[in-house]
Parts: structure tokens; sequence; C-alpha cells
């Protein structure tokens, strides 16, 4: 069995050892991220806006409820402070 190593074959495999660690390197400077767009945020408020919505209507549909059975009781006193409240914010 005949082995040549001449300088040149040598040089190369050195050459391709550098590649290859080079390689490496490079890649393990490499990080992930991802960005979410602003459509996707603006898609997100809505969402978010959405799950109050029905919250809304389960309480429209309570009162609407008590309404039709003649429960729904009025709390004056608690409108006038809410009114007095609003209007003199707006001063």
């Amino acid at each position: 069995m005949k082995i040549n190593f001449t300088t040149s074959n040598i040089i190369n495999i050195y050459k391709n050892n550098r590649t290859i660690q080079n390689n490496n390197t490079v890649k393990a400077n490499r990080s992930d991220s991802i960005e979410i767009s602003n459509v996707s945020k603006e898609i997100a408020k809505y969402l978010s806006v959405a799950k109050d919505y029905d919250v809304v209507n389960e309480k429209v549909d309570r009162i609407k409820e008590q309404i039709k059975n003649s429960k729904y009781d009025i709390d004056t006193d608690k409108i006038a402070k809410s009114l007095l409240k609003e209007l003199k914010g707006c001063e």
C-alpha cells in the first residue's frame, strides 16, 4: 500500500479543515428570531375587543331578562352620582 503525502495534499487537507471550522463558527453565531407584523398586532387588538364585546352582550342579556321578569331595580342615587362625577370631570 502506497501513501502519498505531498506538500500540496497536506495544504489542501489543512484548508479543508479550516473551512469546516469556519462554517461551524458561522453556524454557531446564527440565532433564530421572529417578529410579529403590524397587521398581526392589529388583529390581536380586534380579537381582544371582540372578547370584551361578548362580556358586554352577556351583561345586556342578563339585564334584558331582569327587565322582562320585572326584577330590574334602577338605583337613581347611583345614576345621579355618576352624572355629577362626569359633569365635574368635563369642566
